[in-house]
């Protein structure tokens, strides 16, 4: 039987309270035109094909909280959900030393047609249920949940966790503060990744253009490998969650930038 995939998923659809769980880099699912972009399914289920574990843990947060996850539902080699359509990262020709055949010499109708199909929709269901939400006078937070591979090019990272922000910090600040409680874990402010409108979409766009309380969480991809590790960091990251259910500071929207859609209106446009 074929197996059909969409571009995205949605768990807990009609849950409306304050958080909204995201992961971007859910899946290595490449539709079958594509011949898997002419990479090995080894190749495929590796770090450049999607954030190992992280779909896990997000489930995990959406179920001990009770809020909604939306997911992407395609590998980010397709077209990087992370990414606005102009970015160098959103169809990648090479990663690490991995050539993607798939990727090479793509016309700019392949480009518009892979984000018609398998970017804008997952994008579309956020900003939807961000209104929908905003409508019930909710102030929903982003909560994005990804994870990195422990060696890129050779270089090792330390860090166990990685959080990402930018200029509105009430959220990350309270994830900073808590797990800083905790002396074994090597957190990491803006590691090891920056937050940034070149290499980053989802959170940028949608907290900005809106306003809204945001953090992107980053896992070391050893530290999920399997199910007693995956309940230590989405059970951490829930109990942060869970103590700032009521908290003041994420109860209103800050001015939405319009210069932040602007940009993105612009790199969203072949």
């Amino acid at each position: 039987m074929a197996i059909h995939y969409t571009p995205y998923k949605i768990i807990n659809q009609k849950k409306f309270n304050n958080f909204i769980i995201l992961c971007d880099h859910a899946s290595y699912n490449i539709p079958k035109r594509y011949n898997k972009l002419g990479l090995t399914n080894n190749n495929l289920k590796k770090h450049i094909g999607w954030d190992i574990g992280a779909l896990k843990v997000a489930k995990k947060i959406s179920k001990n909280i009770n809020s909604t996850l939306i997911h992407s539902g395609y590998s980010r080699l397709l077209i990087d959900c992370n990414r606005s359509l102009k970015s160098k990262g959103a169809f990648l020709k090479k990663s690490e030393d991995i050539k993607i055949p798939g990727n090479f010499n793509l016309s700019q109708e392949e480009k518009i047609l892979r984000y018609k199909r398998y970017h804008f929709p997952y994008h579309n269901q956020i900003n939807k249920f961000i209104k929908d939400s905003l409508k019930k006078n909710i102030i929903p937070s982003l909560i994005s949940i990804h994870s990195f591979t422990p060696v890129y090019l050779g270089k090792t990272r330390k860090w166990h966790m990685g959080i990402l922000q930018r200029s509105d910090q009430r959220l990350s600040s309270l994830f900073i503060k808590e797990i800083k409680k905790y002396k074994k874990i090597t957190l990491g402010i803006n590691q090891p990744y920056k937050l940034d409108l070149s290499g980053d979409f989802t959170i940028p766009y949608f907290s900005e253009t809106y306003g809204l309380p945001n953090v992107l969480i980053e896992i070391r991809q050893d530290l999920l490998i399997n199910n007693h590790s995956i309940n230590y960091w989405s059970n951490l990251i829930t109990k942060i969650l869970k103590k700032n259910f009521k908290n003041e500071s994420l109860k209103y929207c800050l001015k939405p930038s319009n210069r932040i859609s602007k940009y993105y209106q612009e790199k969203n446009h072949l």
